[in-house]
């Protein structure tokens, strides 16, 4: 089960939830295919307005629905999958689904929101960083009335949905309306190249983090590169350093920065000891000499080709890797501080979809959404690198070899409650004040104590 801590409650209202309580994501399973959760014709009240909705899909007219997403590699395959069995069942309805990459999404999406067209789906990123600026711009429509009538309230634990609520003002998320529904989960760790490892002993788990640095000496030693990563587009590399303070700073006083707690801080023991880690590996010539001229996905094919022994990424780099690697890439996870912690782990459901609130068919594009999010998109969703999750007495989607490693780490790191959310999340700049500062300190041109100066900066002004 996918299980995720929030923070205890603070002054701004986020979470009403004590440290260490669960955030369950939905249950996923094979079976028929079922398009409405009403009988036909059915409607249901919106709550907050007089407004009904619809739960069944016109077959009468012609539909065009237009999708933006940031979803690339596997991800995107399953996307474009679904999109095609949905059209199969509903001929009169047309998905074009447009992909942006990741940084060009963030920098133009309240644009693209709030244009005369904008798209009736779109892919928005939880927390501060996407959803928080299009609440407060009113560009996205609550689906608190078809959580009803689809019964995502009973098939998301309500922590889930937490997630993607925002209240009105958009000042605090985690309570109010639902403004968005995820696909699936998704967690950062470790591929590696087995024949790489194998030729100079390495063996896999590493039992810590005195492992994983010895580790990667040998393979310095050997004249290779330890950690491939490409690090142009910035965020990349902030999933490194996110993961060993994932290691380092106690859980909680991490969640607690990343929702805004009052008084919490980016500058404590551990933060200071994983950023200085991370230093350390910069100036060790750990990571590829070009990472930070290199895009993420130049990174995945210079691993495919032998480039680097290790790599740090999540599951949305998945099916890629395995479609270029086959048996000869592995998943395992960020070691603990010690030997024996509990699993932690950066992570978090995906990013979830949203209907514009200027769509002209919305009860059609929440249909869609359904559809994505349904028992029977399971083997779909699992294909494509997104984290499956099912229950006890629901068949799980098959899965390939390395997807199976992913899903042993994930239900390690969900069992000791060790999910660790995003560092962007907790202030709608703070990308573009981390990212950056990971780089430099990449490139050796800036020091871990500069680098939580400015983090915490950001931070204090946005939560003061």
């Amino acid at each position: 089960m996918f299980t995720l801590r929030a923070p205890a409650p603070h002054a701004s209202g986020r979470i009403s939830r004590r440290p260490g309580s669960t955030l369950l994501i939905a249950a996923i399973s094979v079976g028929a295919v079922t398009l409405s959760a009403c009988a036909p014709g059915s409607t249901a009240s919106t709550g907050s307005s007089s407004a009904a909705i619809a739960t069944t899909v016109p077959s009468a007219d012609k539909i065009d629905l237009t999708m933006s997403h940031f979803e690339n590699g596997g991800n995107s395959d399953a996307i474009n999958t679904l999109i095609k069995k949905y059209q199969e069942i509903h001929p009169n309805v047309t998905i074009k689904a447009t992909y942006t990459s990741f940084t060009d999404y963030g920098k133009s999406i309240k644009l693209t929101m709030s244009s005369d067209t904008p798209p009736d789906i779109a892919e928005v990123g939880q927390a501060y960083v996407m959803q928080g600026p299009l609440v407060k711009a009113g560009l996205l429509k609550p689906l608190d009335a078809y959580a009803q009538a689809y019964g995502w309230d009973t098939r998301f634990k309500s922590g889930l949905l937490a997630q993607s609520r925002f209240q009105p003002d958009a000042k605090s998320f985690g309570s109010g309306n639902l403004y968005g529904l995820a696909l699936g989960g998704n967690m950062v760790g470790i591929y590696y190249n087995k024949a790489t490892l194998a030729k100079l002993g390495i063996t896999i788990p590493f039992a810590d983090q005195a492992a994983l640095d010895a580790a990667l000496a040998k393979v310095k030693s050997a004249g290779q590169v330890p950690i491939e990563l490409g690090n142009s587009e910035q965020w990349p590399g902030n999933h490194v350093l996110s993961s060993l303070i994932a290691q380092d700073a106690p859980i909680d006083q991490q969640l607690n920065w990343i929702y805004g707690k009052s008084g919490a801080t980016f500058s404590n023991d551990g933060v200071k000891k994983a950023t200085e880690k991370m230093a350390s590996w910069a100036k060790s010539g750990y990571f590829d000499p070009s990472a930070n001229g290199n895009t993420n996905d130049d990174a995945i094919a210079r691993f495919a080709k032998g480039t680097g022994a290790l790599m740090i990424s999540g599951n949305w780099s998945l099916a890629n890797l395995a479609k270029k690697m086959g048996d000869n890439v592995g998943f395992t996870a960020m070691p603990p501080a010690k030997a024996g912690d509990p699993a932690r782990a950066t992570g978090a459901t995906t990013s979830p979809f949203a209907v514009s609130a200027k769509s002209k068919h919305p009860d059609v594009a929440a249909n869609f959404i359904d559809f994505m999010t349904r028992p029977e998109a399971a083997a779909t969703l699992s294909a494509g690198g997104y984290a499956p999750v099912a229950p006890a007495g629901q068949a799980a989607a098959p899965v390939s070899a390395l997807q199976k490693q992913f899903n042993d780490v994930w239900s390690k790191v969900l069992a000791d409650d060790g999910l660790c959310l995003y560092l962007d999340w907790a202030t709608t700049s703070m990308g573009d004040t981390l990212f950056p500062a990971v780089q430099e300190l990449i490139a050796s041109k800036t020091d871990p104590g500069a680098l939580i100066t400015a983090v915490q900066a950001d931070w204090t002004k946005a939560h003061s």
